[in-house]
């Protein structure tokens, strides 16, 4: 189970990373930057994580956790971007940001499915023995909604960034002090964390948000200094894909046996067996 969950955060951080890599197409970012930047969000979320486990015992982040992670990463990323010679652009913000929150939502994403997947009335098709396919996989991650709940979590995170991503992206460039521009980030990501956890991630706000984070991210790049020389799109995307996808993956796989030495996952039963009975009553929610 633990392998096919991280395959699974594994090509979803994957292609995130490919599509901000490729939305940048006015003076990219450097690939490798941007994979240290998810690798920074991973190990980071990791960290809070494990140190929750120790302090309460509790493995699931979810709920005011999530705040936390898109108040963390708006404390976080004004400082860590503040003198980098390569964002000179507003958009550069949006990526640098979004590929940290990739790298923190595949950290929740690995820590939490395990616990979801042992309360899904489809448990069973993660059991040891069996082999589950690809139509197994899609009614085990569609049919239950902690499952879909725990995935819409994550795309909200990576919303959040961009607006966040935006905010350092635009003030950093006019030379605002980064307290100023600190306050400003978590200002943004504390408000719309707050509202997705008060309507518990109603449809409309969370298209709300969609919307916004696509206008906004548009908005910047189409006044790029750099649009009237665009590049030309790399040739060897498919190579920069492989790696990143090598990158990510490790680190996914890493995550997982750390996650599986330190914290007690949920172990799996076949038919019969009761859904939540390895899993705290944390995690059923």
């Amino acid at each position: 189970m633990e392998i096919t969950i991280a395959v699974l955060a594994g090509s979803l951080s994957t292609l995130l990373l490919v599509v901000v890599y490729l939305a940048d197409r006015y003076e990219r970012e450097p690939i490798e930057l941007i994979q240290d930047s998810f690798l920074v969000g991973l190990v980071a979320q990791l960290a809070l994580i494990l140190l929750r486990w120790a302090a309460t015992g509790d493995a699931v982040w979810s709920g005011p956790w999530m705040l936390v992670t898109a108040v963390g990463l708006a404390l976080a990323m004004p400082h860590r971007l503040a003198g980098e010679s390569e964002v000179d652009e507003r958009f550069d913000g949006i990526v640098y940001t979004v590929a940290v929150a990739g790298g923190a939502a595949c950290a929740i994403h690995l820590n939490n499915l395990p616990w979801f997947v042992a309360t899904s009335p489809h448990h069973a098709a993660m059991a040891p023995g069996s082999e589950p396919d690809l139509r197994d996989l899609i009614i085990i991650f569609t049919g239950s909604s902690d499952l879909t709940a725990e995935l819409g979590r994550g795309v909200v995170l990576v919303l959040i960034a961009v607006l966040v991503g935006a905010v350092v992206g635009v003030l950093q460039l006019r030379g605002t002090r980064t307290w100023r521009t600190t306050a400003a980030c978590v200002a943004v990501a504390a408000g719309a964390g707050s509202v997705d956890l008060l309507l518990d991630g109603g449809w409309w706000w969370r298209a709300i948000l969609v919307a916004l984070a696509i206008g906004v991210a548009v908005s910047i790049k189409r006044r790029s200094v750099f649009r009237r020389s665009p590049e030309i799109p790399e040739r060897d995307v498919v190579v920069l894909g492989f790696k990143t996808a090598l990158v990510v993956f490790g680190a996914a796989l890493l995550a997982t046996v750390l996650l599986q030495a330190v914290i007690e996952q949920p172990q799996i039963e076949g038919p019969g067996a009761p859904a939540a009975r390895h899993a705290p009553e944390a995690g059923v929610r």
